[in-house]
């Protein structure tokens, strides 16, 4: 089939999609009325004398919001053949995006609140180049787009769907090529939970009844002050609560897939092979509750044209058990026999076990907690390193996926003969840190490190 295939024709998004991109033009017409007219009562808005020449202008504005609406429905098309997806839209300068399906690693489906309320979704292709633009294609019925999901993957993976590729072969049955097996499920209470013990929640807690005190007793500059800080942490809440609500972790044949969402609700895969490092972090408030949060490295997870960008969290809050479960997906193989035992000495142990090395008795000065449990462990296949006595972080770097290796030691560390190996890896900020070592031992590694560089 070639790439200008006539079976595979142009077709139109939902005629509501617009509206889902742009409701917001109709708030903001009414917001102006209102503060047009915000001397006036509410039965004076709509006197009689006045009736007339309001519903004149809002009528005439809004037919010109609806003609734009319909012009931005109209020339927004795809198209997708056996090769490729395109995408048009435009009204005077017209852009035409596509992607190649050979190259689509996953396709993620996003329901923004306006959307998931009309029961329509968003497409967007993630593919194996990076680009920091994801191709969209909004916004089709939630059936109809995971329909048409399932048979690009179809595609991408080599196979032949049974029909046309179209929403219009909703019915037709196609191979699931992304049979999902669910692992784990984090709870609202946890999340919320896990929430209130993190120490931007208890600042934001603080700032909230420093604010409430200060108003009340009419210090007004202080409040005023303060009132920007709890908006950053308004905001950050609802970032990290939306990110985490209805969070589940399934396993598909190509990796993980996760879903999470409140007002936007994500279906997002990972897959392994673009796994580039994992971090496993546990707040010190957490400590005695057992619960860590997980983030990864991954490439292609740029950011879209809204600024928007995928998630790296791949568990915000879980135990030991859910962290070895989605552990034994992204890194099965850690390069040792006893994975899980090596997984919890990264987590929870300290001093010379399981081929951990740490820092030595010269680093106590810097790290006075902490200078037996920050250390390193070289397998096969990873580098492991831990940090923290109350505030834990473990992370796992695959050595064909370190991109590059830098060394610190700054004049203090220099006469007590200690040094600082960082390890570096694309697709996120997770960071591989051999802090505060014995210098001899961070020059060994960093050869070894350097050889099995030149040997990939």
């Amino acid at each position: 089939m070639s790439t200008e295939d006539p079976q595979a024709p142009w077709l139109r998004v939902h005629p509501a999609s617009p509206f889902v991109q742009g409701w917001i033009a109709i708030l903001g017409l009414i917001f102006i009325y209102l503060q047009n007219t915000r001397e006036l009562s509410f039965a004076e808005r709509f006197a009689q004398e006045r009736l007339p020449m309001t519903a004149l202008i809002g009528g005439g504005l809004l037919l010109v919001i609806l003609l734009v609406y319909f012009l931005s429905w109209y020339f927004t098309r795809y198209r997708i053949t056996a090769t490729h997806v395109y995408v048009n839209t435009g009204m005077i300068f017209r852009s035409q995006k596509q992607a190649r399906i050979d190259k689509v690693q996953s396709i993620e489906i996003a329901q923004p609140l306006v959307a998931r309320l009309l029961g329509l979704a968003e497409l967007r292709f993630d593919v194996a180049d990076g680009s920091s633009s994801v191709l969209r294609l909004s916004y089709l019925k939630k059936d109809e787009a995971a329909q048409l999901r399932r048979q690009i993957l179809t595609l991408a993976h080599g196979q032949q769907p049974t029909a046309a590729v179209s929403v219009d072969t909703v019915d037709t049955p196609v191979p699931d090529i992304e049979d999902e097996r669910q692992l784990v499920r984090v709870p609202p209470g946890r999340l919320i939970g896990s929430f209130l013990l993190r120490p931007g929640a208890i600042i934001g807690a603080l700032l909230t009844i420093t604010l409430l005190v200060l108003t009340i007793v009419g210090v007004g500059g202080f409040a005023a002050g303060l009132f920007p800080a709890l908006l950053g942490f308004g905001g950050w809440f609802y970032k990290e609560l939306n990110g985490g609500w209805n969070f589940t972790a399934s396993v598909t044949d190509t990796g993980l897939r996760v879903a999470y969402g409140l007002t936007d609700t994500k279906q997002q895969s990972v897959p392994v092979r673009r796994v580039q490092a994992i971090e496993i972090s546990r707040p010190w408030l957490w400590g005695s509750l057992g619960w860590y949060r997980m983030q990864i490295n991954v490439l292609g997870t740029g950011s879209g044209d809204d600024g928007s960008e995928s998630t790296t969290v791949v568990l915000p809050v879980g135990d030991v058990h859910a962290v070895a479960q989605i552990m034994g997906i992204l890194l099965p193989n850690l390069g040792v026999a006893e994975q899980r035992e090596v997984l919890l000495t990264a987590l929870e142990g300290s001093g010379e076990q399981r081929g951990f090395t740490v820092s030595p008795r010269a680093a106590r000065i810097f790290s006075p907690w902490a200078w037996r449990v920050q250390g390193f462990a070289v397998t096969p296949t990873t580098l492991i390193t831990r940090h923290g006595r109350l505030g834990r972080r473990a992370t796992f770097t695959p050595h064909t996926k370190v991109q590059g290796t830098s060394w610190r030691q700054g004049p203090l560390d220099r006469r007590r003969a200690l040094a600082t190996v960082r390890v570096h890896s694309a697709g996120g900020t997770v960071l591989g840190e051999l802090e505060q070592i014995d210098s001899a031992v961070a020059a060994e590694f960093f050869e070894a490190q350097a050889q099995r560089a030149s040997e990939r």
